[in-house]
């Protein structure tokens, strides 16, 4: 893959990847323009699924942002992840991913209505598919020029196989309900769990550490900047009332809070790098681990807006679940992740999971506060970890 003509240097180190340094395949690779246009498709589906959380007052609409998260984030890992090992930017990649970019715009346009209508079930699962076959089929034009990506691309196809079943089948065959997003569920639960299955064939297969944790990084921008867009979206909206220009704040503090615990940290244990580059065990925990941590932001950024429109008020039981749950979920992943790197005795390990556990603790209170306060508060804790987080261990 051609090279984008970035500065010379890495992104600032986040906590939950080691300092930079080269792994046994691995050359210099950041991401490339196409890469950042595939993103943006990325950003309009990850829209519509977190504005679900503000469709109603209860946990029923944080719940659903939620589940309808998870298969779209693993459709950008399946791409993110496929070009990380085997893209080298050819017209024949640019077109095939975009086709399946095409089956990403449809996650887009029925994940708002999923639950809502058979059209929009079936269109969702369908498009989830057709994202899935687009990965497929670059796996497989790249394996004749790559023979290890061989045993990968069987790995991939037997699981691809299995997923249909669950998501065409649920779709097609299950009447909407329970019954229906439970299928989808154990689809969804195979698919997560097919790395964990093919380690073999994952270790075989090249792959870019820095380039993957900037991947990450870029992604976890585009969940961040959802909670941007909330907290301004619902400024103007409130037309910058005094108590919403007071919550506005607090918002943006807490976003900025959530970027430096994500981007920042210290004491990682040097070497760990290189165990990120040899160790599929470690891989997976990094890939999927981010899981939670995303859809973490995603659920708070969601929330978020809803919290500055209705500043007046305050907060229902699902918006203040959306943002103190969605930051307490944010850092016990990010602390989980780093300690299978550095272990639990870590500073920065420690840090999170105290702060984790403090910000739940905040639950409770929510609805008897100002809405500001429910933002302010987990900003300031934030705040005061990443101030502990710096100190030398």
């Amino acid at each position: 893959m051609h090279e984008v003509s970035h500065p010379a240097r890495h992104p600032s180190p986040s906590p939950l990847s080691p300092p930079p340094g080269p792994g046994p395949d691995e050359a210099e690779r950041r991401a490339t323009w196409f890469e950042l246009f595939c993103d943006l498709v990325f950003v309009a589906a990850v829209g519509q699924t977190t504005h679900r959380v503000g469709a109603g007052s209860g946990l029923g609409p944080v719940a659903a942002a939620a589940a309808l998260f998870v298969p779209l984030w693993w459709t950008w890992v399946m791409y993110a992840v496929r070009a990380n090992r085997a893209d080298r930017d050819v017209t024949s990649h640019r077109l095939l991913t975009m086709a399946g970019l095409v089956a990403v715009c449809g996650l887009a346009v029925f994940a708002g209505g999923v639950g809502t209508s058979d059209g929009a079930d079936t269109g969702f699962a369908l498009s989830y598919l057709g994202a899935r076959l687009g990965v497929l089929a670059l796996y497989a034009l790249e394996s004749r020029r790559d023979h290890r990506l061989v045993p990968l691309l069987r790995a991939f196809a037997a699981g691809s196989a299995l997923s249909a079943l669950f998501w065409a089948g649920g779709a097609l065959l299950a009447p909407a309900g329970a019954l229906r997003y439970g299928i989808w569920a154990g689809g969804m639960a195979l698919d997560l769990a097919v790395p964990l299955l093919t380690r073999r064939q994952v270790a075989r297969a090249p792959h870019h550490t820095d380039h993957l944790r900037e991947r990450f990084g870029l992604f976890t921008i585009i969940v961040l900047g959802e909670s941007v867009l909330g907290f301004t979206n619902g400024l103007v909206q409130a037309r910058t009332s005094g108590p919403a220009l007071a919550t506005g704040a607090a918002a943006f503090a807490l976003c900025a809070g959530l970027w430096w615990s994500y981007f920042t940290a210290s004491g990682t244990r040097p070497g760990a790098h290189a165990q990120l580059a040899e160790d599929p065990r470690l891989l997976n925990i990094y890939v999927l681990g981010h899981l939670p941590v995303q859809l973490g932001l995603a659920v708070a950024g969601g929330a978020v807006g809803t919290v500055v429109l209705g500043a007046g008020h305050r907060l229902t039981t699902g918006s203040a679940l959306g943002v103190l749950g969605g930051v307490a979920l944010f850092l016990l992943a990010t602390a989980l992740v780093r300690a299978a790197f550095t272990g639990v005795r870590d500073l920065v390990v420690r840090s999170r999971l105290v702060t984790a556990v403090l910000v739940a603790a905040l639950l409770p209170f929510a609805g008897h506060v100002p809405p500001w306060t429910v933002l302010a508060a987990p900003a300031l804790l934030l705040a005061l970890a990443a101030t502990a987080e710096t100190r030398p261990s």
